[in-house]
């Protein structure tokens, strides 16, 4: 007979906000494993009844537990609203002519400049700046949703390339986190870019990789990640600050885990690049609020072409060096037209093989790949995860439906996950994207349950998983007896739960499951 712990100490092994927490777990009932298999089918059942009512299943998958997000640009999860409001308290200026922010200092600079803190009163101007930040209206933009996507960033670059307004920015992406019920956020961001590259290009390329490595280290390498370090702690305590952690007025992204990954710009010249998964590798490696790593910018940059492989190079030499630093990459977001076929053919592979990526963001070009079974085949047998962006790739490379490889993933065994990639940009929230999937490809409840639980199982957290396999069938023998969802585990359970952040998060999953299961109207 297991003894069980009580409600205090398992909330204190959950989160530090444990009043969200409580919430979840003291409303769901004590349930038998029968019970909670009746719960799912009723619910499942609800769904297909439900299946040609968009709206009615827009209201259950945002009510839907979602487990992770694991694909997430930082800036790009900020919606252009945000950005305008913080430009108003921040002193900034418009220019109206150019449709573009003016730093507080060269406000001056122009009579026709006003403060932005009067574009409330010029909705017209402010409706062009949040077009211009967004995919929002792009049928009028004049241009590709490939190009328009990808000029957003600059339009708010002075307001998120700041660690002033960092704090609010991730508040921001982990209250709409929490309002969808999602419990865990990687979220991409930069950190010391600029100082980083500006290194490499004091040390100069060498094709002596090794060599290149040790005059980073030997020039200050090291200093700038203790510099990261601590960026990292100080961004961690203002968020806290920012969303009231720990007090009565706490709002709810205080109950997601949000980590991050560290961002490479891939358009860069290969030194600023070396140097920069350099500094990553060992960010990543000094500090557990880094999970990981990844490469950004457009993949059909022609820099990114021309220096593909020599990148994946890169990171197969920096994972010898460092093992454990877990790599996801955008690889294959690119389709025929965009780039010479020669490119689509190897991008996926090489990512996978020599860089040894554990996740592969979109990989919608994979059927353009040399020998694309049999990559898929070795992905499935590997667990390498790829991060599904249905939105994104409808926008940026104009691929939707049956053009898009999911059925084709799904039907190969590859783990896959649903993922926002920029919500702010694309105007959209995670939500969308499991309306999406169960709306164009037929998904069944179960089948958004699974993908809900891949985001956390092959999440960069921390520990052991919850579960024996990817299979989700069975748990670890410490918590099989358990029941997520009653308002006590036992002293094993809860002794692995406090060791694991992984199986932490998913057994908060699982409890949201449970409660979810059991409400009687999904609406």
């Amino acid at each position: 007979m297991h003894r069980r712990a009580p409600l205090s100490l398992f909330l204190g092994v959950l989160t530090s906000s444990s009043c969200f927490i409580f919430s979840v777990v003291a409303q769901v009932p004590s349930n038998s494993q029968q019970s909670s298999t009746r719960s799912e089918a009723e619910t499942a059942s609800w769904f297909e009844a439900h299946r040609k009512q968009p709206a009615a299943l827009r209201a259950f998958v945002q009510r839907m537990p979602k487990g992770g997000d694991i694909h997430s640009h930082l800036s790009g999860a900020v919606y252009a609203e945000k950005y305008l409001e913080w430009a108003a308290i921040d002193g900034y200026c418009v220019n109206p002519k150019m449709g573009a922010l003016v730093e507080p200092k060269a406000c001056g600079q122009d009579s026709s400049y006003f403060p932005a803190s009067e574009l409330l009163n010029r909705t017209s101007v402010y409706d062009s700046l949040i077009n211009r930040w967004s995919t929002r209206n792009l049928q009028f933009a004049g241009k590709s949703g490939h190009d328009q996507f990808f000029e957003a960033f600059s339009g708010f670059g002075p307001i998120s390339d700041s660690m002033s307004r960092r704090d609010d920015m991730v508040a921001s992406v982990a209250n709409r986190a929490a309002s969808q019920h999602i419990t865990y956020l990687e979220l991409m961001l930069t950190v010391q870019g600029s100082e980083v590259r500006q290194l490499g290009r004091e040390v100069g390329w060498n094709k002596d990789l090794q060599e290149m490595h040790r005059q980073l280290l030997k020039r200050g390498l090291t200093k700038l990640v203790t510099l990261g370090n601590q960026q990292f702690t100080q961004l961690e305590r203002e968020v806290s600050k920012t969303l009231g952690c720990g007090t009565p007025s706490a709002q709810p992204g205080c109950a997601v885990t949000v980590r991050y990954l560290q961002q490479t710009t891939r358009t860069k010249s290969p030194v600023e690049v070396f140097a920069q998964l350099a500094y990553a590798f060992a960010l990543d490696s000094s500090d557990s609020r880094v999970v990981g790593i990844n490469l950004v910018a457009p993949e059909d940059n022609p820099i990114a072409l021309r220096d593909y492989t020599l990148q994946m190079q890169m990171l197969q030499f920096f994972k010898r060096q460092y093992p454990n630093v877990k790599v996801a990459l955008h690889a294959g977001e690119l389709t025929l037209g965009l780039v010479p076929t020669e490119d689509l053919r190897f991008h996926i592979r090489q990512a996978v093989e020599v860089a040894q990526a554990s996740r592969i963001g979109h990989g919608v070009d994979i059927f353009f790949e040399e020998r694309p079974f049999e990559l898929m085949e070795q992905m499935r047998r590997r667990g390498v995860l790829v991060e599904i962006c249905l939105t994104s790739n409808e926008v940026i490379l104009n691929v939707q439906g049956d053009q898009h490889p999911f059925r084709e993933y799904w039907k190969a065994g590859v783990p896959m996950t649903l993922a926002s990639d920029d919500e702010g940009i694309s105007r959209i929230d995670l939500s969308h994207e499991y309306l999406l999937a169960a709306t164009r490809y037929g998904l069944r409840y179960k089948d958004l349950k699974r993908l809900a639980r891949n985001g956390l199982e092959y999440s960069f957290a921390s520990g052991n998983s919850l579960w024996k396999s990817p299979e989700f069938k069975t748990m670890v023998p410490a918590c099989a007896s358990d029941t997520p969802g009653e308002t006590s585990v036992s002293q094993g359970c809860s002794a692995f739960l406090n060791k694991s952040d992984r199986a932490r998060i998913q057994w908060q999953l699982e409890s949201e499951f449970a409660r979810f299961e059991s409400l009687q109207n999904w609406l």
